[in-house]
C-alpha cells in the first residue's frame, strides 16, 4: 500500500482508521491539533500539528509522496450546528479548501476521500436511501455544510484531483464519546455495575436508524482510497434499520447484572423521522465491501470499552 494522510486522526473514527491503514501496510501521516492523543496511536509514522481552519497553518502540511488523503477533520455534531450555522459552514468548507489549495501550491494531486454524511438526505425520500436520493440541506446547518463541502470537493475534481465522497450513516463502536445513544446507555450500565447508580434512564427509543460498526466504516474508507472511482459518491451503511429498543436490549445482554430501566420524561423527545436506512450496493460493487461485524458484537465491545475506561 502507499502513504496516506489522515486529517482528524485523534477523533473517534480517526483512531480506528489509523489502526486499519497501518495494519494493511500503509505509511500513515496524521494531522490534528495539540491534543496528545496521537502519542497513543502506534500506527502513525508521523504527525503534523496544525489548525487546518487557518490557511497559513494548513500550509505546513507536506503532501510530498502522499498518495491519498482521507479527510475526517471538521465539526461533526448535528445538534450544536443550529446554534452556530456560520461556524459550521466556515470550518467544514474552509478546512477542505485549505487542504486542496495547499496541495495545489505544492504542485501535487493526491487522491482525496472526503467524509460527508448520510444525515444530509431528505427524510421524506423513499427507502432505502441511495446515492441518487434527494438531499435536504435545510434539515440542519450541519447538513448544509456537508452539501457545500461535497460541491466544493467536486469542483476540485475538475481541477485534476481524483476525489471520492463517502456518506457514512450512524456509526458506533469502542471509543465513541458521550452524546450518542450507544455510549450514553453503555456508560449508565457500567455505573450500575459499579454501584454508582441503581437504574438507567432512557428517552424515546422508537426511532430506527442504520448503525454500522466503526471498524467496518474505516475498512470501507481504506477500500475507497484504494479503489473507489473518482467523482463518485458512496453510501456507507448496513442496509438495516435498528430501533433504540434493539440497541438497549443488546447492551443489556452484555451487562453483568439485571438492570432496571426507567423512561426519563426529560429525554422523551419525539423523533421527526421514524425510520432511516440506506443501500450500500454501489460501495459493494466498486470495492467488494460488506458489513462484517454484527450488532451484538459491537455492543458487547462497547460495554467492555466503558468498563476499561
Amino acid at each position: 500500500m502507499s502513504k496516506i494522510l489522515v486529517t482528524g486522526c485523534n477523533g473517534f473514527v480517526g483512531q480506528h482508521l489509523v489502526r486499519e491503514l497501518a495494519a494493511n501496510g500503509a505509511e500513515v501521516v496524521g494531522v490534528g491539533g495539540s491534543s496528545g492523543t496521537h502519542e497513543q496511536l502506534p500506527g502513525l509514522s508521523s504527525y503534523i500539528e496544525a489548525d487546518l481552519t487557518d490557511a497559513a497553518q494548513a500550509a505546513k502540511v507536506d503532501f510530498s509522496g502522499v498518495d491519498g488523503v482521507i479527510h475526517l477533520a471538521g465539526l461533526a455534531a448535528v445538534g450544536p450546528s443550529f446554534d452556530n450555522p456560520e461556524l459550521y459552514m466556515n470550518v467544514n468548507v474552509g478546512i477542505e479548501v485549505n487542504l486542496f489549495e495547499t496541495a495545489i501550491a505544492q504542485n501535487v494531486r493526491p487522491r482525496f476521500l472526503i467524509i460527508s454524511s448520510g444525515t444530509l438526505y431528505d427524510p421524506k425520500a423513499p427507502l432505502p436511501l441511495t446515492e441518487t436520493s434527494t438531499v435536504d440541506p435545510s434539515s440542519s446547518p450541519y447538513a448544509a455544510s456537508k452539501v457545500a463541502q461535497e460541491s466544493k470537493a467536486l469542483e476540485y475534481a475538475k481541477a485534476g484531483f481524483e476525489v471520492m465522497i463517502a456518506r457514512p450513516f450512524n456509526h458506533i463502536g469502542p471509543g465513541q464519546g458521550l452524546g450518542f445513544i450507544v455510549p450514553d446507555i453503555a456508560d449508565q450500565i457500567v455505573k450500575v455495575e459499579k454501584g454508582e447508580a441503581s437504574e438507567i434512564l432512557v428517552g424515546n427509543l422508537d426511532a430506527k436508524r442504520d448503525y454500522t460498526d466503526v471498524r467496518d466504516i474505516v475498512r470501507a474508507y481504506r477500500l475507497l482510497i484504494e479503489s473507489g472511482k473518482s467523482g463518485e459518491i458512496y453510501n456507507l451503511c448496513t442496509g438495516k434499520a435498528r430501533s433504540g429498543h434493539e440497541i438497549l436490549e443488546g447492551l443489556l445482554n452484555a451487562a453483568h447484572d439485571e438492570i432496571a430501566v426507567k423512561q426519563d420524561p426529560a429525554r422523551m423527545r419525539p423523533s421527526d423521522t421514524p425510520e432511516i436506512y440506506g443501500s450500500h450496493d454501489k460501495l459493494t460493487a466498486d470495492t467488494g465491501w460488506q458489513p462484517e461485524i454484527d450488532l451484538q458484537t459491537t455492543l458487547a465491545d462497547v460495554i467492555t470499552d466503558w468498563r476499561n475506561r
